[in-house]
């Protein structure tokens, strides 16, 4: 059985019951060539359905858990006594053992103080001044109709700028933030997880009237190993200092359900703090920004 992402995703589209199919004539030994066609019979027009992402997502699910899907991507299965035996030989640069554990067990986890303070309220104040330099646009205007015709443009209200740790023209602190990036934390996801294309930098902010981003995926279930075209990890790096909680801006992890449907973790707040960077499994991971009341930057990373 193909059970590929692509053989998933065409079995969703078949919307043809095989019941619709005309009767194969009882007095004919085999179908003519003219039982096919009649030149004198309108010519019946295709009826072509469109499936929406959030459908598409659901059907996947109920095909397979996509936690189980992601798991295959990693090296080795992390949840078993034979794995825990040998933690000492991943040699992990950043992140710490127990969050890996975390990562492949329920397909996220968070770490604080990863990156030093000092560069963390550098690249804040970078951000600030990007802001009134006016290099922010609104995400929902980031590609045309054309580009994305199933775009919801009102499913998101943060501005964003892409950002390149090859370029010769990023900011002093933020230069740092993304070498982390796409240095040892890059390297410590690499080490346990297939990872086989680029990374994507975009750097988001929030305005403090209540700016949100609905539920979403950031991807579609896969364990293809040579595919390069679905977000296999997501990172999320925080940039707001002294955020409370009434103030909104929380990212919300929501729970994951079984493929028969049955939920087995609840929905989890996590709070936009200077310094948090929070990982997840880009194709198991239903997440939403909540209205913030106060300004929100927040860098992420999708790595391929």
């Amino acid at each position: 059985m193909d059970d590929s992402l692509e053989a998933r995703i065409l079995k969703a589209a078949a919307k043809a019951d095989a019941n619709d199919l005309p009767d194969f004539p009882d007095d004919k030994s085999d179908l003519p060539s003219d039982y096919e066609y009649e030149p004198n019979d309108e010519e019946e027009e295709e009826i072509v359905e469109d499936i929406t992402e959030s459908e598409l997502l659901k059907y996947l699910d109920q095909q397979q858990d996509p936690l189980q899907v992601a798991q295959r991507l990693f090296y080795h299965e992390l949840n078993t006594l034979t794995a825990q035996k040998h933690e000492h030989d991943w040699k992990l640069k950043c992140i710490p053992n127990k969050c890996m554990e975390e990562l492949y067990a329920k397909g996220w986890t968070q770490m604080d103080y990863l990156i030093d303070l000092d560069t963390l309220k550098g690249a804040r104040h970078e951000a600030d001044a990007w802001l009134q330099q006016g290099k922010f646009m609104p995400a929902s205007r980031a590609k045309t109709s054309e580009e994305d015709p199933f775009r919801d443009t009102n499913a998101r209200d943060d501005a964003i700028v892409w950002l390149d740790p090859a370029a010769n023209d990023n900011p002093t602190n933020f230069q740092k933030v993304l070498d982390f990036f796409s240095g040892p934390l890059h390297a410590d996801l690499a080490s346990m997880i297939r990872l086989n294309g680029k990374t994507e930098y975009q750097l988001a902010y929030y305005h403090p009237d209540n700016a949100r981003y609905e539920c979403h995926r950031d991807a579609l279930p896969t364990d293809d190993p040579d595919d390069t075209t679905q977000r296999r990890v997501t990172a999320i790096l925080y940039l707001n200092p002294g955020f409370c909680n009434s103030e909104g801006g929380e990212l919300k992890i929501h729970g994951h359900r079984s493929a028969s449907g049955l939920e087995d973790s609840a929905d989890r707040l996590i709070h936009p703090l200077l310094g948090r960077v929070v990982i997840f499994l880009s194709g198991v991971v239903d997440h939403e920004v909540c209205p913030a009341k106060k300004e929100r930057f927040a860098l992420t990373a999708w790595m391929r």
